[in-house]
């Protein structure tokens, strides 16, 4: 009983020394208000000298004191004005630091959206101090008044500030990506090294990967080489960054580059020192290289016009003079066009463009050129000279529209073979026609001899002829592939592929059950190659994982420049703010 009535008692005045003491308004005298805790709104004190918060149980006028003499003995004897002035003021104060908080998180979310706009045009990161801030200051300042455009002065866009956002973002999306590589079940890199303008060897890698119900294609990597551009090099360059991300070559089944000896050497090229460490890894040459390179190839009476081409759009555009008296005749001959576009090797495009161009402008270049060279304004006065540079254009655009079809993140090796395959068998129709005299294949030229009544000329169409043959033979020299063993990925439902199967009886019996299940033959009808074999993974694993391997063929700037995955700004934000608290 004794016991019960201490214990009693000790819980009565624990019960009263953790009971929440009270704030008076004579506390000030101490320099002292009250502010209430996160926790049941506990009263506390604070110091308006140092800002200082104490704990409720010292909220007593001896404890007070205490701290005054102890850290603030000046002013003891000051009158209760002062302590009130320095309570106004830290009033004021804390208001202001509560507002910039609050609006400062909007400020730097609209630095990180700024600098992001700048990194994916490619833009130097000075635009955003020089242009960027002050034409944004002046619309809001013309739109929403002075005071909004006072706001806009706070973001900071200035040099080292966008960098250091670029590389945020940069790092936020390189993170998202290799979360998402962990997961995946195989990829493929394609690799590409090329020297830029100080110089210096580049070598950028992109990745394709699988990823729930999809293919992912994304920007892995870009990394100088500071000495030579061998294989051993650029592997070693390679392999150390999968290694540093713990991505395992195991899972590499596909390597395409642009077939250059040190990337495809039989030996010890990039691609042979892959498959030693992929065994699965299937190597294969860029499509839209071999496209560029089958069509560079031409008959003699066609390269001199070419190359006469060159030399004049060269004198029009080189020469400031001949290029400002050119753009004055097309306005005043009232020309769709003002000017000439270049052509250079490195832009496959260019060239078709280019040819198009200076066939349309023909009749302004022959009046500038009878001026200023009159040899090469004679080739203008040529029938047969332009009938050469209007099939080049025409055969040209076509092989441009070709060299698009093949490029796109969707793009796969049945899509890009297919169209290679139809633009030879359209050759073939072109050179039938033409062996006929028949030359409406090609618009422009075609339109040319029918507007001036020009007869066919059999050594234009020899040319012609011959061109087409070759063109031909070059494309099938460089596609080779026979994908007839993977019909069965295409159109499984088509015919009886069984054969072509590589797996064993297992994988063969699966296909049988696959091709017979009429709801999957529907679904298939209604869906893209990589959709439909993503679907059935789970239920036909062999089968969907060996068509999947067959589909699946400056850094931090040019991330945000050509990646497909977006920054995750308000994560960004979030985290330098809790940085800036601590």
């Amino acid at each position: 009983m004794k016991r019960f009535l201490e214990s009693e008692s000790t819980n009565t005045k624990k019960q009263k020394t953790q009971a929440n003491r009270k704030y008076d308004d004579s506390y000030l005298q101490f320099g002292f208000v009250v502010k209430f805790g996160s926790e049941n709104s506990t009263p506390l004190p604070q110091c308006v000298i140092c800002q200082e918060t104490l704990s409720n149980q010292s909220m007593k006028p001896s404890l007070l004191k205490r701290h005054q003499l102890s850290k603030h003995p000046e002013t003891e004897n000051n009158p209760i004005e002062f302590f009130q002035r320095k309570l106004t003021a830290f009033r004021k104060e804390s208001k202001c630091m509560s507002s910039f908080t609050n609006f400062n998180e909007n400020i730097v979310k609209a630095s990180y959206l700024a600098s992001l706009i700048i990194a994916k045009n490619g833009k130097p990161h000075t635009i955003g101090e020089t242009l960027v801030l002050p034409a944004a200051k002046e619309i809001v300042r013309c739109v929403l008044g002075d005071k909004a455009a006072k706001e806009i002065e706070k973001v900071s866009l200035s040099n080292d500030t966008v960098k250091r956002r670029i590389d945020d973002m940069s790092s936020n999306i390189k993170n998202k990506l290799l979360l998402y590589l962990k997961d995946c079940n195989f990829f493929a890199l394609q690799i590409d090294e090329s020297t830029d303008i100080t110089n210096m060897a580049q070598l950028m890698v992109f990745i394709r990967f699988d990823r729930n119900d999809e293919i992912i294609e994304e920007f892995l990597f870009c990394k100088p080489l500071q000495t030579h551009t061998t294989s051993e090099i650029i592997f070693t360059t390679i392999n150390e960054y999968l290694i540093e991300i713990n991505l395992p070559w195991s899972k590499c089944v596909g390597f395409c580059s642009d077939g250059a000896r040190a990337m495809t050497g039989r030996l010890s090229g990039v691609a042979t020192r892959i498959k030693k460490v992929a065994p699965l890894c299937k190597t294969m040459h860029c499509m839209i290289h071999r496209q560029a390179l089958a069509s560079k190839n031409m008959p003699k009476s066609l390269k001199l016009v070419l190359d006469s081409a060159v030399k004049i759009v060269n004198l029009i555009k080189a020469r400031p003079l001949n290029s400002r008296l050119f753009t004055v005749l097309c306005n005043e001959m009232g020309s769709t066009h003002k000017s000439l576009l270049l052509h250079t090797e490195v832009r496959w495009l260019s060239r078709g463009k280019v040819l198009t161009r200076l066939f349309e402008l023909r009749s302004e270049i022959l009046l500038l050129l009878t001026d200023i060279d009159e040899e090469k304004s004679k080739l203008f006065c040529d029938d047969e000279w332009l009938s050469r540079l209007a099939y080049m254009a025409d055969i040209f655009d076509r092989l441009n529209i070709l060299n698009l079809s093949l490029q796109g993140s969707n793009t796969n090796m049945f899509y890009a073979s297919d169209k290679v395959n139809a633009f030879v068998r359209k050759l073939d129709l072109f050179i039938s026609q033409v062996s006929k005299n028949d030359l409406s294949a090609f618009e422009t030229l075609n339109t040319f001899w029918k507007n001036n009544e020009i007869q066919p000329n059999s050594n234009i169409i020899t040319d012609i002829s011959e061109h087409l043959q070759l063109l031909k033979s070059n494309i099938l020299q460089y596609f080779p592939e026979d994908n007839s063993e993977m019909k069965w990925i295409i159109n499984p439902f088509e015919d009886d592929y069984i054969k072509n199967i590589p797996e064993g009886i297992l994988a063969k019996e699966l296909f049988i059950d696959l091709t017979s299940d009429s709801t999957l033959k529907t679904a298939f009808k209604t869906k893209n190659i990589t959709n439909f074999w993503l679907d059935v993974k789970q239920e036909y694993s062999a089968l969907s994982t060996q068509a999947l391997q067959s589909r699946l063929n400056v850094e931090n700037n040019l991330r945000l420049q050509v990646s497909n995955l977006e920054p995750d700004i308000d994560v960004i934000v979030r985290s330098k703010q809790q940085q800036s608290s601590h």
